[in-house]
């Protein structure tokens, strides 16, 4: 599970992609990312974005992502698509490898529920006989 801000951009997200690379006799080079907020149903607002590789070892890859336009606060399906296209946002599409990773989000609107109450406790005096 990822945790993420909404209407946010420039998020960093640690995923292990690279070891689908063994399934795909296709090499790719980009990753195309697309949040989908289901809300009950299986279709729901969604934002696809090629993702921006940071750093991607055989462990772990970190992405850049954003949330910018997803202003509704809960819980969403990603699924992550290998392809060798810088600029395709469409999974379908024939620059698309095939799917590397899926999984759920959880974005926060940064609201507070509660106050956190400031109390002050006085230090413990130890009286010596």
């Amino acid at each position: 599970m990822i945790y993420l801000t909404t209407n946010t951009a420039n998020q960093q997200v640690y995923l292990s992609l690279d070891e689908a690379r063994q399934y795909y006799s296709t090499a790719f080079t980009h990753y195309l990312i697309v949040l989908t907020h289901e809300e009950n149903s299986t279709t729901g607002s969604d934002l696809a974005q090629v993702a921006t590789i940071v750093n991607e070892t055989v462990r772990v890859t970190q992405l850049t992502i954003t949330t910018v336009g997803l202003t509704l606060a809960g819980r969403y399906r990603y699924e992550v698509y290998g392809q060798n296209s810088a600029v395709n946002t469409n999974p379908t599409d024939a620059a698309v490898v095939g799917i590397v990773e899926r999984g759920y989000a959880v974005l926060n609107d940064n609201t507070s529920w509660f106050d956190v109450p400031i109390n002050t406790i006085p230090n413990d005096i130890i009286y010596e006989p």
